[in-house]
């Protein structure tokens, strides 16, 4: 069998810092310099990858280096090229879990300008020099972290982004802008009135200023709108003049909702998630809170892009689903009037399983790992592509083919136990109201459940509404 000699170049830089053209021969260099390392090792380069702008401190958050290595592992070449090792990583323990990702599929890294080979020598000078790369990046984070803080005891705003409502002078400090800081004021005095995160939104971009509802939320809660400059624990209060007084600030930084994020809504109500507005078909949020001793709240459509945001009160919108789910079931309506069939005997099965209570449930949780085990072998055996070269492909499909039989019968097993054990529409009514949590009532509603789609409107639900059962 011919042996791969496929290789992939891996080219990083970390910061252009608006070099460009002619002068910028750093990538060009690396290329060169991994070319001359592929004829030397007897390699041939099939790509080379530039991730420019991309810290050696990064780890996974460099795709580029990920997809090198991934290469390597579904044995598409059968090594990874860099200049040297501080391109490959800048971290000790980044580069050796890359390097030992890439052995484990039978490949190696290699260095143009360095020898990293298995022996003690290539070893000794492989360690040294990552101590020496990741040395260099310590120093220059700590030399950059000092520098920053110095700057903001000075009174410089360091961020990279100059907050709307100030101009930057020559010497780093911040100024007001006479043109955007009455809309930074105009922004804090409505949300102080109550203004929705996606109104304040909508107004700004009216104002010519785009920007999503995260973004107007990171602008009410910078303080650099106080006259304050800070980077990391370093404050420099007065560093520049404030655009908004500090009472106002404060008032703006009270929450105004009851937030889903925070659970204390989600674990009240079961349809985030499943409800979907249906001029954006996107998932509605949950949001509200009390009013005069009363409950409001509701799910709603905040997409800024949507043109119809939909909405309905919470409470309204869970009971209409439960009695729909019910109803199509059972085919019979709140009052007991029959309205239809109701679901199939194996549909009833399906739709009203639950454990019986006090029964034995580990014999359908062996079943389920079993079926869980059958599908990752499945999966494992399809992604090896090695193995379908190795095999040929009709002996690959043959064991493709039992591969599958095995997971057809860990599926009919699994089928077969819950039927054993199987409850009823009544079983689940008792279990819902006696024993039941919100999160097992809620993994009973997804599960029969597939979306609830909400138009806007003050019709009532059932003319806005559209269940779609699993």
């Amino acid at each position: 069998m011919k042996r791969n000699v496929r290789a992939i170049g891996y080219v990083r830089v970390s910061k252009l810092g608006g070099r460009g053209g002619d002068s910028f021969l750093s990538p060009q260099l690396q290329r060169e310099e991994i070319e001359r390392a592929a004829r030397r090792e007897g390699l041939e380069v099939v790509d080379v990858l530039e991730e420019l702008d991309a810290s050696g401190r990064a780890g996974k958050r460099r795709p580029l280096w990920e997809r090198a290595i991934a290469a390597v592992e579904r044995g598409e070449v059968a090594a990874v090229i860099v200049y040297n090792v501080s391109r490959a990583s800048r971290s000790v323990q980044d580069f050796l879990r890359a390097d030992e990702r890439v052995r484990a599929a039978g490949g190696r890294l290699v260095s143009a300008q360095e020898n990293l080979s298995d022996d003690p020598s290539g070893v000794m000078t492989r360690n040294i020099l990552l101590a020496i790369a990741q040395g260099e990046s310590d120093r220059a984070r700590a030399t950059f972290a000092a520098s920053a803080a110095s700057a903001v005891e000075r009174g410089m705003h360091h961020a990279g982004t100059i907050p709307l409502g100030y101009q930057r002078r020559p010497d780093r400090r911040l100024v007001p802008d006479p043109d955007t800081a009455p809309v930074v004021v105009g922004t804090f005095e409505r949300r102080a009135k109550g203004w929705s995160w996606v109104r304040l939104a909508r107004w700004l971009e009216e104002e010519g200023h785009q920007m999503s509802e995260s973004g107007v939320r990171g602008l009410v809660r910078n303080p650099a709108y106080l006259g304050q400059a800070r980077y990391g624990g370093t404050v420099k209060d007065d560093a520049h003049e404030a655009i908004v007084p500090r009472s106002l600030w404060k008032r703006c930084q009270a929450p105004r909702r009851r937030s889903a994020r925070d659970g204390r809504l989600t674990q009240r109500y079961l349809l985030q998630g499943v409800a979907v507005c249906a001029s954006c078909g996107r998932t509605m949020y949950l949001s509200g809170g009390k009013r005069h001793g009363k409950d409001y709240e509701h799910y709603i459509c905040r997409r800024l892009e949507c043109d119809e945001h939909a909405y309905a009160r919470a409470g309204q919108l869970d009971s209409y689903v439960l009695n729909f789910v019910e109803e199509a079931v059972t085919g019979l309506d709140y009052d007991g009037v029959r309205t239809g069939a109701g679901l199939g005997e194996e549909a009833w099965r399906s739709a009203t399983f639950v454990p019986r209570p006090g029964g034995d449930d580990g014999e359908i949780a062996e079943a389920e790992a079993a079926l869980e085990g059958a599908r990752a072998d499945l999966d494992e055996f399809l992604a090896d592509t090695k193995l379908r070269r190795v095999l040929g492909p009709d002996k690959h499909a043959e064991a493709a083919a039992n591969y599958v039989a095995v997971v057809n019968k860990a599926e009919a097993d699994l089928a077969e136990t819950r039927e054993r054990s199987a409850g009823s529409w009544e079983l689940v009514g008792r279990l819902w109201n006696t024993e039941w949590g919100w999160a097992e009532r809620k993994e009973w509603v997804e599960r029969m459940v597939r979306s609830v789609v909400v138009s806007r409107g003050r019709e009532p639900l059932s003319r806005r509404c559209e269940v779609e059962l699993r």
